[in-house]
């Protein structure tokens, strides 16, 4: 996970199931100070869709940056990659650096693997994340694969449960990774969209032997940017 001395804010959803370790919403998940928030207004019902996320909701989100920034987080995120929709209105709603999901990362690494290689992404609901989602993020060389199929994980966060197998949760990833790269066999790195799958990354990298991307890749990505630019002032 990643070490940075400067303080984390995370815009968390409204929810209550288990946070292993790894998971965006565990304290332990982090090695620099973290401070949370929780937006009442969103939960996996209004945020997770294929509508456009209503205008109380993206407020509510913003509200919540800007206190987190008031309190002295010098870097933004949120417990959602599915907020990667309302990425730029976040963004230009506060004056630190903002990650709204891993699908930042998405031209980066299209920039490294190239335009014509399979880039699977990791999904909660594969059935609902769509290009728009994405907005400047998109590449065409994206592959969706969702979660939603599984007996533990999807379940769990959908109705928000309070006790969670990990064995079980760790399977229905193994098996939704295998599912797409068995279709996109040249695939070179997967991407994890849902902020709740990376306590699963080291069994699937140890698995297929490819590089996982999630949102501490991302929120280490911005991390040494800022690093650099101090550096070079």
């Amino acid at each position: 996970m990643p070490n940075n001395a400067h303080k984390l804010g995370v815009l968390m959803l409204n929810t209550h199931f288990p946070r292993p370790l790894g998971d965006i919403g565990n304290p332990g998940s982090f090695a620099q100070p973290v401070e949370f928030l929780t937006v009442p207004a969103a939960t996996p019902g209004t945020v997770v869709s294929r509508e456009a996320i209503a205008p109380q909701v993206v407020q509510g989100f913003i509200d919540g940056a800007q206190i987190l920034v008031e309190r002295g987080c010098e870097l933004i995120t949120t417990s959602c990659g599915f907020a990667c929709a309302i990425h730029d209105e976040l963004e230009r709603a506060i004056a630190v650096p903002f990650v709204s999901s891993a699908l930042n990362m998405i031209p980066a690494l299209v920039g490294q693997l190239g335009a014509d290689t399979p880039l699977p992404v990791i999904t909660y609901d594969g059935r609902v994340l769509s290009k728009r989602h994405f907005g400047r993020f998109w590449a065409d060389n994206v592959v969706i694969q969702g979660i939603e199929n599984g007996q533990e994980l999807y379940p769990v966060i959908k109705h928000d449960r309070p006790q969670l197998d990990a064995h079980l949760a760790e399977q229905d990833v193994l098996h939704s990774v295998a599912q797409v790269l068995e279709q996109h066999p040249g695939s070179q790195a997967i991407v994890f969209e849902c902020t709740n799958l990376p306590p699963y990354r080291q069994a699937v990298e140890k698995r297929f032997g490819l590089p996982v991307y999630d949102i501490f890749s991302a929120l280490a990505s911005v991390s040494a940017e800022r690093r650099h630019a101090a550096t070079t002032l």
